[in-house]
């Protein structure tokens, strides 16, 4: 025979035992939906482009003529010491850029803020809307890799996709009818 003060015992370590089993799934699923929270909210926190940027002197490079930006929204790709950049005419001035005449420029490092893959220029509205998400009516930088969309007339702020800091500007100068890039963006401390 057994012993009924012992099988109430087991009885009563089982019964604790699966009570502290269930409440782990719980547990795991309020911790997902915890860190699934401060996924999101990171990429809703973004770093605004600084109204005064530093910028750190680099080789001075031609980038364009005049003439070649000669429209609104043109663009010049070039490179600064080794990085892919862009300039383009904007239509008013923008935080680090250049302005004289009535016309308006400003360049950038074409290097994602996110995970360093190269940004293209992109002027279908349409399909920054459908791809990328954002509504605009301006052209941008976007970023294929992981979708990420960089605002060329806010100063490169990133605004939409998983980019969180701003893409940095590149320093012009006007010399001759010509436009140099004469340093780069220093990271904010």
């Amino acid at each position: 025979m057994s012993d009924p003060d012992a099988k109430e015992l087991v009885s009563e370590e089982r019964r604790k035992l699966v009570t502290w089993l269930w409440r782990l799934p719980v547990l795991a699923a309020i911790g997902g939906a915890g860190f699934a929270g401060y996924e999101f909210y990171k990429h809703l926190d973004k770093t605004l482009p600084s109204k005064t940027p530093v910028f750190e002197p680099k080789t001075k490079i031609e980038i364009a003529e005049l003439a070649e930006l000669a429209s609104l929204w043109s663009f010049a790709e070039f490179s600064l010491e080794y990085m892919p950049a862009i300039v383009f005419r904007v239509p008013a001035p923008v935080s680090g850029g250049l302005s004289f005449e009535d016309k308006h420029f400003i360049a950038f490092s074409r290097i994602c803020t996110h995970m360093g893959c190269i940004v293209q220029p992109n002027e279908n509205f349409e399909a920054i809307a459908v791809s990328y998400n954002y509504r605009t009516t301006s052209p941008v930088l976007a970023c294929g890799c992981h979708f990420s969309v960089f605002a060329v007339d806010k100063a490169g702020e990133a605004v939409s996709g998983p980019a969180t800091l701003p893409i940095p500007r590149v320093q012009l100068e006007l010399e001759e009818n010509r436009l140099y890039a004469v340093g780069l963006e220093q990271k904010p401390a």
